[in-house]
């Protein structure tokens, strides 16, 4: 063992001995953009070169649209060095030529959205409110929509910069302006049309603002208080009203928005039939609750009431603490398995028992997963389950998945299976919802996926922190069956807020 970490140490030491030759000195080719180019130089000097080539622009004797273009590559790649990028995108920045502040305008309304660097985000959003950009709000409130870590909402440099663009309006109201006309991005129609930036500009700006008021009370009064001309902007307005006051829910993510637009505005003449029918259906069950039940529901809270208001009237005029009780004892003697593997810091233990989260249960929260435990109790529910996972099991390249649904107006229900297509099938531990499956899955109870790549897989019973993301991003009641041996798999249900709940096991029959 010393031995070998002997001959490890002296070859770092060659290294450094080698990279010590070097001098940090530019000495140029003879063509700065060359320079620029040549991932085997420094990144200050292939910045430096940056700089000569510039200055050969500002002297008249090099091309700036074909300068600007190397600046530009540079500047979307993320392989090239963060100070690098940082040093090309600022002299983009400096151009005072009209043509040249056109482009760079784009520039910041396509790169900001998705830009990774705190330090190069901050860049963009000053220049966008020192020149007073107004026509880049949009890509400001994508940008600020995106969650960073260890980053307040109230410190973000966008929030900074909108403020600044809109002096005598609140963020609040700029960023709800921006739901109702998001077309402007500083981008360009063509650009626009191609990314489909309007209509993700408008479920960001929602996004962002369901973090912006958690409670809602302030996004209901804005809609309530918004005429839009623009005929996409009125049906998004009447769909989330509509949400709030047949269903008592209020939407929080782009993905929601997305998933109530598609039950009330389906294109396709069946699924618009059977969508209107359960919109009413669910919206007559919703209005029979007190305003015990109605607190703290959510969209994916709308099929458990439609379901419970048929097959189990009771459960629907149950309290809260009733229902917890009822739970409790369905739950009670069953054999659980607490997934082991994969913890971090901000999840040190897996806590999967219904006390460690039952004062954090909203009443439409213990009613869904009363639901899906019923569901998996449904005569031959195991069995199309098993041969799911044995399917799973023989294949290498992805996990499986799908849809927990009730079948017609009888009170059973059934799996059904949305194996992913080619180019969602990235490795043997992940499962991409496919749009078809969540298209389908618009009226369904949940949607589920399987941790059985071996036999025994005890450890990981349980949702990743990826599979808790996805929950919380699409506003999805989960399922993850875990597979313990050849004839049992563990059933978590597992939701948006990060509550993991374990059902125990479910054995082949």
């Amino acid at each position: 063992m010393h031995k070998r970490l002997g001959v490890v140490v002296v070859g770092l030491a060659v290294v450094v001995l080698v990279g010590a030759c070097r001098s940090p000195a530019y000495r140029p080719s003879g063509d700065p953009l060359l320079d620029l180019r040549n991932p085997n130089l420094f990144a200050p000097e292939r910045s430096e070169a940056a700089h000569v080539a510039w200055g050969e622009v500002r002297a008249g004797v090099r091309d700036r649209a074909r300068t600007r273009g190397a600046f530009k590559d540079l500047a979307w790649s993320h392989q090239t060095p963060d100070a690098l990028r940082h040093a090309v995108l600022e002299l983009i920045l400096s151009d005072t030529d009209p043509e040249g502040e056109a482009d760079s305008k784009r520039l910041i309304g396509l790169m900001l959205p998705a830009e990774p660097s705190l330090a190069t985000q901050a860049l963009l959003a000053s220049t966008a409110a020192e020149r007073g950009w107004v026509e880049l709000t949009p890509s400001l409130v994508r940008s600020w929509g995106r969650e960073i870590a260890h980053v307040p909402d109230d410190g973000r440099v966008e929030r900074a910069a909108l403020a600044r663009l809109h002096p005598n309006r609140t963020v609040e109201q700029v960023v709800f302006d921006v739901f109702l006309d998001p077309t402007g991005a500083g981008v360009g129609a063509a650009d626009a049309a191609s990314l489909r930036l309007p209509q993700r500009t408008r479920a960001d700006a929602w996004g962002l603002l369901s973090r912006l008021d958690p409670e809602g009370l302030d996004r209901i009064a804005l809609l309530r208080g918004a005429n839009p001309t623009d005929p996409e902007a009125r049906k998004a307005v009447d769909d989330l009203i509509a949400c709030w006051r047949e269903l008592g829910a209020l939407p929080d993510t782009a993905m929601e928005i997305q998933w109530l637009a598609r039950l009330r505005g389906a294109t396709d003449e069946s699924a618009a039939a059977q969508n209107s029918a359960w919109w009413a259906q669910t919206s007559s069950a919703v209005a029979r609750l007190g305003q015990v039940q109605r607190d703290g529901l959510e969209l994916r809270h709308a099929e458990p009431i439609r379901w419970a208001s048929l097959h189990r009237p009771g459960w629907l005029v149950a309290s809260r603490s009733d229902l917890l009780a009822l739970l409790d004892e369905t739950l009670s003697g069953r054999d659980r398995h607490a997934r082991t593997a994969d913890m971090n810091p901000q999840r040190p233990a897996s806590k999967e028992r219904l006390r460690d989260w039952d004062d954090r249960l909203a009443w439409g929260d213990v009613l869904a997963i009363l639901v899906v435990d019923r569901a998996i109790a449904t005569p031959g529910f195991a069995e199309a389950l098993f041969e799911h996972v044995e399917a799973d099991r023989g294949d290498k390249t992805t996990e499986y998945g799908g849809v927990i649904e009730a079948v017609g107006e009888g009170d059973g229900f059934r799996l059904v299976l949305f194996r992913p297509r080619a180019r969602d099938r990235r490795d043997d531990n992940r499962f991409v919802a496919s749009d078809d499956m969540v298209r389908y899955s618009d009226r369904a109870l949940a949607h589920y996926h399987q941790h059985v790549q071996n036999v025994k897989y005890a450890k990981f019973a349980g949702p990743s922190d990826g599979d808790l993301d996805y929950a919380r991003l699409s506003g999805r009641s989960s399922v993850v069956f875990t597979a313990i041996d050849t004839r049992r798999v563990n059933v978590d249900y597992y939701m948006g807020s990060g509550a993991v709940i374990d059902l125990g096991e479910l054995r082949r029959e």
